[in-house]
Parts: structure tokens; sequence; C-alpha cells
């Protein structure tokens, strides 16, 4: 029972090694999936979800929340996928937001610029120059990405447990390299671990779920999740948005108890004549 998480650079065939081992091993991969499967559940833009993933961050979004219910979506499929355990998750930061879990295995796949961009030429029919251009601008807007997201350095080696360089390895024996290396009980999760997963997975599908509604989207709660039990607080203006937000969250999958503590700060008006 193990979550690989897996940062990858373009053309570094970091996809095709995250195959064959969920091949391997059994386990599912998540690479493109987690964007296609945040956009079916919360709605979203596959467009929209793949910039705030990969693409370098525009002036108006550094300094507004424009983007935050596609970012949430993306964090909340990262997390629920996590939470199922015996998974590899490729790409979206999954290894910076599963960071704080020590028993969530780390890896960085790359290899030379030089190297990458022959393989981008091959598999796109690029010329050699414009392939090495876009291989210098995605992985300059992804460190970009990253850092504007997390405030770390998406090439600082210490953020992995693991870095392949496969200009060195073949897809094969560096998904068995991988697969030993999961043998260390380090990598296995634990009920603690398990239980806290669960529950920050439930609380970040419920914020992306109030963020993936225009009508929940500006409201300032907040939602805590144990055990199945959530927690909903906050201030709205009207006792409508109040229900709007039972609404919307009292169908969370895995949901076992809602206890809705957002205060509306809009008295009710009665009317002429009401007691």
């Amino acid at each position: 029972m193990s979550i690989v998480a897996i940062s990858e650079t373009v053309g570094s065939q970091a996809d095709e090694i995250g195959r064959e081992l969920a091949r391997r091993l059994g386990y599912e991969f998540m690479d493109r999936e987690i964007i296609a499967k945040a956009a079916e559940r919360f709605g979203e833009s596959l467009m929209e979800l793949t910039h705030v993933t990969e693409e370098k961050p525009g002036l108006l979004e550094r300094f507004t929340h424009t983007r935050d219910h596609y970012l949430s979506a993306v964090e909340a499929t990262v997390l629920d996928m996590a939470a199922r355990d015996d998974v590899i998750l490729c790409g979206r930061s999954a290894s910076l937001l599963l960071a704080r879990f020590p028993h969530v295995f780390r890896v960085r796949i790359t290899a030379p610029a030089s190297v990458r961009a022959v393989r981008v030429a091959n598999q796109h029919g690029l010329t050699p120059e414009a392939a090495a251009d876009f291989v210098r601008q995605a992985d300059h807007e992804r460190a970009a990405r990253v850092r504007f997201l997390y405030h770390v350095d998406w090439d600082d080696l210490l953020q992995y447990d693991m870095t392949l360089n496969t200009e060195r390895t073949t897809v094969e024996h560096a998904a068995r390299v991988l697969a030993a290396a999961l043998d260390d009980p380090r990598y296995r999760m634990t009920p603690e671990a398990q239980r806290e997963l669960a529950n920050l997975s439930l609380a970040a599908v419920a914020k992306a779920t109030l963020l993936a509604n225009p009508a929940t989207r500006p409201l300032r709660v907040f939602v805590t999740c144990r055990g199945g039990h959530c927690s909903v607080t906050g201030l709205v203006a009207t006792e409508e948005q109040r229900r709007l937000v039972q609404d919307e969250l009292s169908a969370l999958p895995g949901l076992k108890n809602l206890q809705n503590e957002v205060v509306p700060t809009r008295p009710i008006r009665l009317r002429s004549g009401g007691i």
C-alpha cells in the first residue's frame, strides 16, 4: 500500500515510466487523468485546469484570486486519489501537495534539456530549434507556476526522495528501480496517515465544491473534517446563502454528518403584522 508522486519535466519519459510502474505493481496511474477527473467532477474547463498546473501565472493572476476554483479542483482530485492508496500520481504538483506525508514516495524524473528536446522533436515532428525552445519554455513556465503556488524551487532535489536521469536508463529499468525502492517500509501507508489523508481529502473536495458553484464561490466559509464528520463555519449575508452551503455540501461522498455553523449577518425581515 503506497503512493508514488512523480515530478516530471517535458520529454523526460516520466509518463511512460509511471505507467510501466503501475502495470508492474497493479496500481492506478494518473497524469492527464487528474485534469480530466477534476473537470468532470467540478464542471471546470480542461484548458483552464491545465493552465493553473503547468503554465506561468499571468500578471492579473498574481494579484487576484480569480483562478482559485480551478486550482482547488485539481488539488481536491489529487488528494482524493491519494486517499485511495496504491496510486501513482504524475505531475500536477502532487509531490508538493503530499510532501507532509512521509510515506509518499516522491520522485523527480528528468534528463538534460538537449536529450529531452530530441525526444520532443521526434514525438511531435518539430525542428531541433523549435523543440529546444519548447523544452526551455515549458521548464520556465512550470518552475514559475510552482514557485507562485507553493513558494518552493521546483528544481531543488531535496524536495524528492529519488531523482532519475533518463538519459542513463530505460523505461523498464527505471520502473524496476522504483518498484524495488517501494519495498522500504517507510513508503507504506499507516492507519494514521490514511485517516489524515481522508480528512484532508474530504475537506478539499468540500472547498472545491463550494468554489465550483458561482453562487457560493464568493462566500467566506471554512470546512474542517474528521472521520467523515465535517464542520463548516463563517459569515454570510443571508439565511438563503447559509442554506445553499448546506445543500451543496450535504451530498458529498463519504460525508457522515455536516455541522453547519455558518452565520447569516443580515437580520430576517418580518412581514407587516408578523409576530
